[in-house]
């Protein structure tokens, strides 16, 4: 762990049940004056309500619904023209991870000039503040409500990685548990192995810090506890709240910490077969864990103490695949549409990230790469 470390987390945080409610107050409260709101969201978020409910407890304000999952560098300037148009003096974002991560470019780029893809995977990349956003995630996983990342895939270069700077950060996050549970099974469960995944590999990040690391546990002790309970019945009020809590707790842990390889080959994965993003994390958890091994020792006792998991790296290993395995997440790559002749592909695009592997706990060559991934096919 760092001797010198910084926490810069500026977001304004109101969690707990029908704290939605307390828009208006919160905006009065930080002073932020608006006279054309944009409220970004996914077309689920109208069909649900969400959007009409934010315009009505603001007055007034334009929705913009286009938002899809895993967005795009094409689907986030075609949003950004259509909200240029408008004008807005404040943004609301409504959903999950992407139309949070999609705001969050809009926000950005309509005070800053140049092009989308040039953005992308350069650090600090913004001059000038955003147009002040306010998050409010509906599903328990990404943590985007409080870190300076905006996840966007450019196709045309098979590249999927963030915008990272301190100028997207939202100025606030509301985080209201009844929101989350219309999430579905499925979703639950992704969402929810994306919260661990940030979670642990926070943890074992060379940049952990004293802040992040309380985070990290915490919020590995809830997920492992309250997700089985959250995919199984989607009214358990309590494992919902603790679910969006150990989320928010994941997010200001890799705001800190940054995440690792767990992400950089669920990222290229996502861009091989458009694999939902949580679920390409949980394929590959375990996997990179292993390949660690001892490297991670100390962090995986703690954390196998913490969960119940176990507190050898295999016995923590062992039942850690046991649960994502209940969950539903597969273990065979197959299984998700890759094939032999895509491995390269993985190994080339990791490597091409060297940048981020100053972070991990054992810095893979291409050949580990690859001995990954086909460890999974």
């Amino acid at each position: 762990m760092c001797h010198v470390f910084k926490h810069f987390v500026p977001t304004k945080v109101v969690f707990g049940r029908k704290s939605l409610d307390k828009l208006p107050e919160e905006l009065d409260f930080l002073h932020l004056k608006f006279e054309r709101p944009a409220i970004i969201c996914g077309t689920s978020q109208t069909t649900k309500g969400f959007a009409e409910r934010i315009k009505n407890l603001l007055g007034r304000g334009e929705i913009f619904p286009r938002v899809k999952p895993d967005p795009t560098v094409e689907s986030v300037k075609e949003l950004l023209e259509e909200v240029k148009k408008f004008n807005p003096d404040l943004i609301i974002a409504v959903g999950g991870g992407s139309p949070l991560d999609s705001a969050k470019a809009v926000s950005a780029c309509l005070k800053n000039p140049g092009n989308i893809e040039e953005f992308i995977g350069v650090p600090e990349v913004f001059k000038n503040p955003g147009v002040p956003l306010i998050c409010i995630p509906t599903t328990a996983g990404s943590g985007s409500e409080v870190t300076p990342y905006a996840v966007l895939t450019d196709r045309k270069r098979l590249k999927k990685a963030p915008i990272v700077s301190h100028k997207i950060f939202p100025v606030l996050a509301i985080l209201d548990p009844e929101l989350t549970v219309s999430m579905s099974r499925v979703l639950t469960v992704n969402t929810g192995v994306d919260a661990l995944t940030h979670a642990i590999e926070a943890y074992i990040s060379k940049r952990r810090t004293p802040i992040s690391a309380m985070f990290s546990e915490k919020a590995v002790e809830l997920i492992v506890k309250y997700l089985p309970r959250a995919s199984g019945n989607p009214w358990d009020m309590e494992a919902r709240e603790n679910m969006l809590l150990a989320s928010l707790f994941g997010g200001f842990a890799i705001a800190d910490a940054g995440a690792g390889l767990v992400h950089t080959l669920a990222h290229i994965l996502g861009v091989i077969a458009e694999v939902p993003h949580g679920l390409a994390n949980g394929v590959f958890l375990v996997p990179v864990l292993r390949f660690y091994g001892l490297s991670i020792e100390m962090e995986i006792r703690t954390l196998g103490r913490i969960s119940g998991l176990g507190e050898s790296v295999k016995e923590f290993l062992e039942n850690l695949e046991a649960f994502l395995e209940e969950l539903g997440i597969p273990k065979n790559l197959k299984y998700l549409g890759v094939e032999p002749r895509d491995v390269p592909t993985f190994s080339k695009l990791a490597m091409e990230k060297r940048h981020l592997m100053g972070n991990l706990p054992k810095i893979p060559s291409e050949r580990e790469i690859v001995k990954i991934v086909e460890s999974i096919l």
